[in-house]
């Protein structure tokens, strides 16, 4: 299962100059593009729609209605918080603000606020709370401030960053709200689903953030497994992937703005994530100001000179990995039928269909354990493949005469299994998940055509895939001299 998501941040929709008009007429094209090679799942936007406090005038609705459509999406696929910029200010609020942040404690204190102090502070997003209420038709929840919302196959944590956001300079000294903070993000850590992706949004970046509070949004996040953080505020692209306060190398993804001027650089990421693995990519695009148009952005970092951020969400890898580990130990016990797996590889040669080029008369030069070794197979696996090699006999029986197969197609079996091998070896770290996936593709292919249930054909082509493995010339790469 693959996700893609488009994260746009500050639109600053008052800007008019002839830079940012054009600009966002080409990026709803250009979005059509990218939707023409592989469908969005859903969009997030990270604040910062309106400037100053600003008016969301009929422009700005028509706009984002235009990138929601060219998405092809539904509202309920949308994610969109306040930033800095959506914030009314006032002398009260700043007087309110500055008193919070001269207490010793500033944190507590803004913790333990009144109802009346609170909502003084929160009323500055009025005219946000107005326009997220007619764009969507719900109203936001102002009073937990932070919120969880969850679709089939991903949970958005948005983070309202700008509840004391007042002024210049004010990064690095920004307050979440910690107790309201963690009554939303509980929601998470106490219903896990592992299948789904968790992202958690907010307008500023973590740096941004008073640094005790930003610990606790990161100890916060690894409690709840958040595998991704996405952000803007700072209208230039950029990413991190440090340590969090576990083992696990934590995410932070920041786009750039959606609006020309001197400073900003303007730019949207897509993020891709294969949910069965882990494997992500985030790809930057930017806007040429010079000859205007969009492209691919190369230059955000030195990991992206080829456009995208290839990074692993270690979580859904480790998930992976142990669903592998428990496939191996299924079925193990269970004899094989001989004269069953007999019929199955006779059925299976008549119903396969292929027409690449056949590889499998390659001589097998290299000893298994050194297969094993170099493709960093688990002992697991070694002890799997044991057991399926027991069957080996079965299949030379098959193929070493005519009388079951005609003898134009005695090779499409490994034929199969070796395209399957030449297709995914790149994509995965170890034999393991090269074996397991080389095994679903084959089923998925073909499973629903052979008469046998799930559970055999399952078995009988594990046991083909590592008759090949041993027979043919596959398993040769060595994965130990690959950059992790």
């Amino acid at each position: 299962m693959n996700l893609r998501f488009l994260h746009l941040t500050d639109i600053h929709f008052h800007h008019s100059n002839y830079n940012t008009v054009k600009m966002r007429d080409e990026l709803i094209k250009y979005i059509d593009e990218l939707k023409k090679e592989k469908d969005f799942d859903f969009l997030l936007v990270t604040g910062d729609i309106a400037n100053k406090g600003g008016s969301y005038n009929d422009l700005v609705k028509t706009f984002l209605h235009s990138i929601v459509e060219t998405m092809n999406i539904t509202k309920a696929d949308v994610h969109l918080i306040p930033g800095n910029h959506d914030i009314t200010r006032g002398e009260m609020r700043t007087m309110l603000i500055d008193s919070i942040l001269r207490d010793p404690s500033p944190s507590e204190k803004l913790d333990s606020i009144g109802a009346e102090t609170y909502q003084t502070l929160i009323n500055a997003q009025s005219n946000f709370f107005a326009f997220y209420n007619e764009f969507f038709g719900e109203e936001y929840p102002k009073e937990k401030l932070h919120f969880v919302k969850s679709s089939n196959n991903y949970n958005v944590f948005s983070i309202n960053t700008c509840l004391i956001s007042d002024k210049q300079g004010e990064e690095g000294h920004l307050l979440i709200g910690k107790r309201r903070f963690y009554d939303s993000i509980r929601e998470l850590s106490s219903n896990k689903d592992q299948s789904k992706l968790n992202i958690a949004i907010g307008h500023h970046t973590l740096g941004c953030i008073e640094p005790s509070e930003r610990r606790t949004m990161q100890s916060n996040f690894d409690d709840a497994e958040i595998d991704l953080y996405i952000s803007g505020h700072v209208h230039d692209p950029s990413h991190n992937i440090t340590l969090n306060t576990s083992d696990n190398p934590f995410v932070e993804l920041v786009s750039g703005a959606i609006f020309s001027d001197s400073y900003a650089v303007p730019g949207f990421v897509v993020v891709d994530i294969n949910l069965e693995d882990g494997n992500a990519e985030a790809c930057y695009h930017i806007w040429n100001t010079s000859d205007d148009y969009w492209s691919v952005n190369n230059q955000v970092s030195r990991r992206t000179r080829a456009g995208k951020l290839d990074f692993k969400l270690e979580r859904l890898s480790k998930k992976k990995e142990s669903e592998i580990k428990e496939s191996y130990l299924q079925d193990d016990s269970d004899d094989i039928d001989e004269n069953e797996f007999k019929q199955f590889i006779i059925d299976f040669h008549e119903k396969l269909h292929f027409e690449g080029p056949t590889r499998s008369s390659l001589d097998n030069k290299i000893e298994l354990e050194k297969k094993f070794y170099n493709m960093k197979c688990s002992p697991t696996f070694k002890k799997r493949f044991d057991r399926f090699s027991q069957c080996f006999g079965t299949i030379y029986s098959i193929m070493d005469t005519t009388s079951y197969v005609s003898s134009d197609k005695k090779d499409l079996i490994a034929d199969i299994i070796i395209d399957k091998y030449l297709e995914i070896h790149n994509h995965y770290n170890n034999g393991d998940e090269i074996f397991t996936r080389i095994v679903d593709q084959i089923i998925l292919d073909n499973g629903n055509s052979l008469p046998y249930s799930k559970l055999m054909t399952q078995k009988y082509v594990k046991i083909l895939t590592a008759w090949s493995i041993f027979d043919c010339d596959i398993f040769n790469e060595d994965k130990r001299c690959v950059e992790q």
